[in-house]
């Protein structure tokens, strides 16, 4: 994906809409993203067909702004569905790298905390100071608060607990593990575009992340 939401809004020829709508419903082509969405905003999915394009809502979009500066010591990380990828910095520079691999199918949160620490704590240790920010990727759907609203990477979680301990997970482990230095977390996906952003230096940009899924930004 590289839009979501929780209501789709359709106007235009009738047949069309109504396709579309079937596409969109329970049983339908897209039921997977039907299913899929209200896990991540929260509320039920919604399809509706309205008359006349005045209707249609107004075009939002909310940019998510990345810092640029790899000053000083920081670790970034990458939860695929194989591996927890980790990379340590200092200036700019990479010192260490590392790939722990974990088992996404276990449906206790604290494996994956535990498996998640680990690694990147043992990458941390490569660095001459102590972690001042942390950078980090995973599939789904990454709230801008850095939020795990929907990641894949926890599949058999039950959702009460999903909610209560792998939503804040990255911040917690930021505040818990490494004395709460500043965290971001994006989808893979963006990643890519913001990898590309760095590397280009202008323009618009259109990233795609390939691993166990595929990922947009």
């Amino acid at each position: 994906w590289q839009r979501g939401g929780y209501k789709l809004v359709l106007s235009g020829p009738k047949k069309i809409c109504e396709d579309l709508k079937a596409a969109y419903s329970k049983g339908g082509k897209y039921e997977f993203e039907v299913m899929t969405m209200p896990k991540i905003y929260g509320v039920p999915w919604e399809c509706t067909i309205v008359e006349k394009v005045e209707e249609l809502p107004a075009n939002k979009e909310e940019p998510i702004v990345c810092g640029k500066v790899a000053s000083g010591c920081r670790i970034a990380f990458d939860l695929g569905k194989s591996d927890v990828k980790t990379v340590a910095v200092k200036d700019g520079e990479v010192l260490d790298s590392a790939e722990t691999e974990w088992d996404v199918t276990n449906p206790d949160p604290q494996y994956h905390y535990d498996v998640i620490v680990k690694a990147m704590k043992a990458t941390a240790a490569k660095l001459p100071g102590p972690v001042e920010a942390i950078g980090g990727s995973a599939t789904g759907a990454v709230s801008a608060n850095s939020e795990a609203t929907w990641c894949d990477c926890f599949p058999n979680v039950p959702p009460d607990v999903y909610k209560e301990k792998v939503v804040p997970i990255f911040n917690v482990i930021a505040k818990n593990e490494f004395g709460g230095v500043p965290i971001k977390v994006i989808n893979d996906g963006e990643v890519t575009a913001v990898a590309g952003g760095q590397m280009i230096g202008e323009g618009c940009l259109f990233g795609i992340s390939l691993g166990s899924s595929e990922g947009s930004g």
